[in-house]
């Protein structure tokens, strides 16, 4: 039976709506009766085929002990003093329309595809982009229990490409792959990148995002707690050995500091959503469309095109809720972080008397705006809205990197609030300190900065 879109527009809101209070339901109770999930203390992810990866780990303290003494304190410095030297691009193009392109999608599928299709909507909008041979465009179909379309298996993890319009199947030899083990993303891109070759890739994580301590990925197939967290995320990364053109994030509260962090070694830019998305997501075919006609297109441009269609498509569509999304060169993100980490040691008072996360004034390009209540509860607090907001020498040397890493940025009128890139701070939540501490530290996050975070564990009114 066919079901008009009005009629499938309400179930989907009906629907949505009480998916949305049995997760509200079932986290409630979960805080409550049980501790979140606990991480192992080495940082790297349990895999098939290990690597050398740091050993640094933080050890975890009772709620009594949840301030730590910081030893040997170092002076405040002009970041401009001992500012690093900006690296050279790791991807360099031929030009003129003469690249090979292998885009890969790590399509996670979870409940967004079992419930409402949504990941097939998105291959549909794949589908309808022009293509011509210098552009591959490889989907890894994983962690849903049903897919609503295009005969993609239901019980085994696949391999797909965009051929002459049509999706054909590359590889049907795998199991049922867990999204959020590390190993899995880093054979995909070993396959991706053996089988089709080129000379600029992009990478983009599609499904939920949970933020700079949560990760990336809700895997219907695996426990509700796994995902797969940024110092994964890195390990896949550094052991895949591919240097990316930009890595994309189609995922809710990825832009952060602490996510550029980690993939900084792995590509020239990132583009990703400091915000929850909403289910429309990216929209795909217009700018695959661009990429297909110019390979050699410039990101900056490429990028401008996935942003805005991502937002006016929000603003113009009945599903559509706040958005945003963010251009952020990769090469400036260590400037941007030892900027951030003599503001935060220098107004260390400031931060700790005022929750930031539930309340900041808006400066400069940062207007006046709620702090959603869902993004207090991940402790997402705007970057440039903090320098802003903080009357301190730091403050513009932060707002000045920041303005160099975050190329281009648009949003939805209502997160007009947001600039693009977000920083976590862990108000009087001792667990998800807990949580925070070795995936920090598997990015290679200074262990005096993650010590630090632990004086925000005290209790606010």
């Amino acid at each position: 039976m066919k079901i008009d879109r009005e009629t499938k527009a309400k179930i989907i809101i009906i629907y949505s709506a009480c998916l949305i209070f049995a997760v509200m339901l079932t986290v409630l109770l979960s805080v409550l009766l049980t501790p979140k999930q606990t991480y192992n203390e080495d940082p790297t992810p349990p895999v098939a085929e290990p690597a050398a990866a740091p050993s640094a780990s933080v050890e975890k303290e009772t709620p009594a002990e949840a301030r730590p003494d910081i030893s040997e304190e170092k002076p405040v410095q002009d970041p401009a003093e001992h500012e690093r030297a900006i690296r050279d691009p790791l991807v360099s193009l031929k030009g003129n329309g003469e690249d090979e392109v292998t885009v890969m999608i790590y399509m996670n599928g979870s409940n967004l595809e079992s419930f409402a299709g949504f990941a097939t909507d998105d291959i549909r909008e794949m589908l309808k982009a022009d293509y011509n041979e210098k552009l591959h465009i490889l989907i890894e179909t994983i962690g849903t229990q049903y897919w609503q379309r295009y005969n993609i298996s239901s019980d085994h993890t696949q391999r797909y490409a965009i051929e002459d319009f049509k999706l054909v199947l590359k590889d049907d030899t795998l199991p049922q792959l867990n999204c959020s083990e590390a190993a899995n993303l880093c054979d995909f891109i070993r396959w991706s990148s053996t089988n089709y070759p080129a000379d600029r890739y992009i990478l983009i994580l599609w499904d939920h995002g949970g933020g700079a301590v949560d990760g990336f990925g809700y895997d219907e197939w695996s426990e509700y707690e796994e995902s797969l967290t940024l110092d994964g995320i890195k390990w896949a990364l550094d052991t895949a050995g591919v240097d990316f053109d930009f890595i994309g994030m189609d995922a809710c509260i990825m832009s952060s500091i602490e996510t550029c962090y980690a993939l900084y070694d792995h590509c020239d830019y990132c583009i990703l959503s400091e915000d929850f998305e909403s289910a429309i997501g990216w929209s795909y075919r217009d700018w695959i469309t661009q990429l297909s006609r110019n390979t050699s297109v410039s990101t900056e441009e490429l990028a401008k095109t996935i942003i805005d269609d991502m937002v006016n498509e929000n603003d113009n569509s009945f599903m559509g809720s706040s958005s945003t999304l963010a251009l952020i060169d990769e090469r400036y993100i260590p400037q941007v972080m030892d900027a951030w980490l003599e503001f935060a040691y220098a107004n260390e008072a400031d931060l700790l008397n005022n929750n930031y996360s539930r309340e900041v004034n808006r400066s400069e390009r940062a207007m006046p705006a709620k702090v959603d209540a869902m993004m207090q509860s991940y402790y997402i607090t705007d970057m440039l809205a903090l320098a802003g907001s903080i009357d301190s020498p730091q403050s513009k040397p932060l707002a000045s990197r920041l303005d160099s890493a975050i190329v281009y940025y648009n949003c939805t009128l209502d997160d007009s609030g947001l600039t693009g890139l977000a920083v976590t701070l862990p108000y009087n939540d001792v667990v998800f300190y807990h949580d925070l501490g070795p995936v920090f530290a598997g990015i290679g996050i200074e262990k005096r900065y993650i010590e630090w975070l632990g004086r925000f564990q005290q209790e606010w009114e």
